[in-house]
Formats: C-alpha cells, structure tokens, sequence
C-alpha cells in the first residue's frame, strides 16, 4: 500500500510505502480526533452551585425551625400537665381531708324530725367551729372563697388525732400571681387550742384557723390557681348562700353541716403566666373578668377545675 508524501523538496514528493507502523498510527490518529470531536463536556456553572447551595441551606433552616417549634411545644405541653397534675391532685386532698371531718355531736340530734324539745340538745364534745366558710385570710381581690375545718389525720387504721385544715388562694405580691394553700395545724396545738377555749366556753374560727400562728403550716399546693368557689348545698339540693357559714357559730346554737359542697376553681400553666405577671401586678386582673388583661392573657387559657364533695 502507498500513499502520497509531498514533505520537503520536490525531490521528497511521491508515493512511499504505507507500512504497518504508520498504519497504526493513521489509525490511531483517526479514532482519536473521532473521539474528541464526538466528547461532551459535563459540568455546573458557578451560577447553578450558588443556586443549589441557596436551595440547601433554606431547607436545613426549614428543617431547624419546624424542629424548634416542635421541641417548644412538648416543652409548654409538658409543663402545662404538670401544671394540671397538680390543681387535681389538690382537689384530690380537698376531698380527702373533708371525708374525714369531724362535726360536733349533739345528743339528741337538733335537725331530727320532729325537733327535740328546745334546752335538752347539749353538746357532747368541746364546743367549736368545726366547719367555717369565712374569710380569715384577708384576699386583696373579691370573689377568692376560703375553706375551713377540723379532720381527722389519720394516722392508723384505728385511731385518729383531730387536727385543724384550710383551704384558700393568697395573692403574692413579689410574684404577681395566685397560689392554692393548704392551712394545717397540728392536733396537738388544735387540741391545746380548744382547751384554752373551753375557758370561754367556745372555740372560734378565728382561734383555730390562726394563719399567723408560728406553729401553722401554709403549703402551696397548685401554683397560678385563682378565683376559688365553694358552693353549699343543704339535705334537699338548694344551694345555702350565707357566707361566712360557721358550724357551729357558737357553744348554744347547732348549726347544720351542708349535705354537700362544690369545689371549683381556675388554673393556668407557668408559661401563660408569665405573660400576665410581666404585664399586670394587680390581684384585681385576676379576679376581674371584664378587664382587658383577663380578656387577652388569662381567659384563653384558664381551666376550671369542679368537684362535688358528699360530707358526712
């Protein structure tokens, strides 16, 4: 095979011999050029990287939002259980102490029917208030009811020491916000208390339920809890409006324990809380239900909490 070579002088030019060799190498020379004009070059502009790096970023700050809201929403969830837990498990210990109420025994008994001649209905224990709706704990605000009376605190399963319990909202005026207390006295100074009284021939209210008294124990047992009502029924369902509403109000004079009450009261979680303390520091916002405050910070997430207690 021969191919024409016009390289160098004229002398140069004609037709020389195609050996194997160059044979080869037109070949290779062929496929390579048909190769890299037929390649296609595969790669991202500038302007597509900072694009995706855009679309990437978004994405991850989507992603870390959503999971910060998440996060904060178990959180508020968690603590507004809490919260709840703890207003029921103050109800809870409301009907647990007035089951075990003591009331004073009159022989015979003044409200049987027909009634016993009057002047022979004496009282068999030490006379005193055994039960009393009264507002011993000045509240700062109208409408926060309080609850008071003598327990038996059991202490075995066949004796008992007669002690002195309450129930009532205080106002914290460093906090700005409500709390449900548990007023306990112990039975050896409520008893030491009655005896002294039995000088005069009557325990008050007043005496017994002492909040300043150094030896009374006033534990907050629900916090951010308000607006505490307790409703009286009497054996045939109407409700007694008296209050205050003492039994007995004094050594002569029985008078009949409800056949019922109803607890009620409003509670909130810490963190709707917050917002109220930060901006009000008037016990009066709580109570108020006409105010702006109550309308816009509390009355969208107050919960009230109701039970009905059967007294013995």
């Amino acid at each position: 095979m021969f191919f024409w070579c016009s390289h160098g002088s004229k002398s140069r030019r004609g037709w020389l011999p195609l050996t194997a060799p160059w044979l080869q190498r037109l070949r290779s020379h062929r496929e390579f050029t048909f190769a890299k004009q037929h390649e296609r070059v595969s790669a991202f502009t500038l302007v597509e990287l900072l694009i995706a790096t855009g679309i990437t970023v978004a994405m991850v700050l989507m992603l870390g939002l959503m999971l910060g809201s998440l996060m904060g929403n178990a959180s508020h969830a968690t603590t507004r259980v809490d919260a709840f837990r703890d207003a029921r498990a103050a109800l809870q210990m409301i009907e647990r102490d007035l089951r075990n109420l003591v009331r004073t025994q009159w022989s015979p008994d003044p409200f049987s029917s027909p009634a016993p001649t009057p002047g022979t209905v004496k009282p068999l224990t030490l006379p005193a208030a055994y039960f009393a709706l009264d507002n011993i704990y000045t509240d700062p605000a109208a409408g926060n009811q309080q609850l008071y009376a003598l327990v038996a605190a059991k202490t075995t399963a066949s004796s008992g020491d007669v002690c002195a319990v309450g129930y009532y909202c205080r106002w914290d005026p460093q906090l700005h916000a409500y709390s449900l207390r548990r007023f306990f006295r112990g039975s050896t100074i409520t008893f030491a208390v009655m005896k002294e009284a039995a000088a005069a021939n009557y325990a008050t209210d007043r005496a017994l339920y002492d909040l300043s008294a150094l030896d009374v124990k006033n534990d907050v047992l629900a916090a951010y809890v308000w607006n505490l009502k307790i409703t009286m029924y009497n054996s045939s369902g109407a409700v007694i409006n008296t209050y205050p509403y003492v039994c007995d109000p004094n050594a002569t004079t029985p008078q009949a324990l409800p056949a019922a009450i109803e607890i009620s009261f409003n509670a909130m979680s810490p963190q709707a809380a917050q917002a109220m303390m930060s901006v009000s520091s008037s016990p009066n916002d709580w109570m108020d239900t006409t105010t702006q405050n109550y309308q816009r910070l509390i009355a969208p997430h107050a919960y009230q909490f109701r039970s009905r207690i059967n007294l013995p």
